[in-house]
């Protein structure tokens, strides 16, 4: 599972190739996509040197982020992972200028999926986390309550000391709720 940003793209490379698209598409918040005919995708390619740079550009972008995070989870353990995630997802949620970041609308499930982990060894996790002070959540929702102790789990530097301090630095956190969405808006 994957979120996409404002103004993301999806399925470029494969219209380019003139492959069809097998992948299944399901919005986590309203949203609206944009669906191109592949031919006027191919024919800007072929007539538009700079659209033809800024959408390789945009995929390339996309596969150095995928082979990071790839390296980054390979040797990482669940913990790690789940943090990365949600630190990723806030960085998605924040593109649009309307949101904190700090509140990300996602199911255990499609976390994951995302992952990838079971839903229970998820749960295990997110409970930790919860107990710690780092996140809060309820049913499809995570807030992140202090971002610099999940990014030391991200990190692998998080230890019970940190446990300690994280959980005294989120009572001191503003808990300002804030409101998250996924608009995809093909531009």
């Amino acid at each position: 599972m994957e979120m996409i940003p404002k103004d993301g793209l999806i399925g470029e490379l494969k219209v380019l190739r003139k492959q069809s698209l097998s992948l299944e598409y399901r919005a986590s918040s309203d949203c609206e996509l944009h669906y191109f005919d592949g031919r006027l995708l191919r024919d800007l390619c072929a007539n538009d040197p700079q659209f033809q740079v800024k959408l390789l550009s945009k995929a390339l972008a996309r596969v150095s982020e995928l082979e990071l995070r790839i390296i980054c989870n390979a040797g990482s353990n669940l913990r790690q992972r789940l943090a990365r995630t949600l630190l990723r997802l806030s960085a998605v949620y924040k593109v649009d200028a309307q949101h904190s970041g700090d509140e990300l609308i996602i199911s255990q499930h499609d976390l994951a999926a995302t992952l990838p982990a079971s839903r229970e060894k998820v749960n295990q996790c997110l409970r930790h986390l919860r107990e710690s002070k780092v996140v809060d959540g309820m049913q499809g929702k995570v807030r992140i309550l202090n971002r610099k102790a999940l990014e030391a789990y991200a990190d692998g530097v998080a230890s019970t000391s940190l446990e300690g301090a994280s959980t005294n630095a989120a009572a001191k956190a503003s808990t300002k709720p804030a409101s998250a969405g996924l608009v995809f808006d093909g531009g």
